[in-house]
C-alpha cells in the first residue's frame, strides 16, 4: 500500500492509503464514491452480441480443417489434456540440467532460459 494525502476528486475526502502510485491526483476517488460508481454502472450488450448461445456466422465457402493446428515459431503445437490447461509440445533443452523437456503449459517466446520441471522447483524452492 502506499501512504499519501491525496483528496477524492467526487466528494473531497482525504485519501490516506492507495494500492497503487498515482500519477495525479485527477480521477483519485475515495471507497464510497467508488463503491457509489460500481453499484451504478451498468452494461449495455449491443444486440448483435446478445445472443452469446448462438453459433458464430461462418459463411458457406469456409473450409475447416480437420488436420493437426499448425505449430507456431518454436516448432509446438498445442495437446489437449482433459481436465487441464493445453500443453504445447516441442522439443526444448533445460537450461539448468540440460534435460530434454517436451511439453509446456506455454509457448515460449525464448527458450534460453527454460527450465524442466525439476528445475523449476528447485529454483522456487
Amino acid at each position: 500500500m502506499h501512504q499519501g494525502n491525496w483528496k477524492c476528486s467526487t466528494c473531497g475526502r482525504a485519501i490516506t492509503e492507495l494500492p497503487f502510485q498515482p500519477r495525479s491526483e485527477s480521477g483519485l476517488t475515495c471507497r464510497a464514491c467508488y463503491g457509489k460508481s460500481k453499484s451504478r454502472e451498468t452494461v449495455e450488450v449491443p444486440p448483435e452480441m446478445s445472443a452469446a448461445s448462438e453459433a458464430p456466422d461462418i459463411p458457406d465457402f469456409a473450409e475447416l480443417s480437420d488436420g493437426p493446428a499448425p505449430a507456431d515459431d518454436f516448432g509446438a503445437s498445442a495437446i489437449p489434456v482433459s481436465n487441464e490447461k493445453p500443453k504445447f509440445a516441442g522439443k526444448w533443452t533445460c537450461a539448468s540440467c540440460g534435460g530434454t523437456i517436451t511439453s509446456l503449459p506455454f509457448t515460449p517466446r525464448d527458450t534460453s532460459n527454460l527450465k524442466c520441471l525439476d528445475c523449476f522447483k528447485r529454483s522456487k524452492g
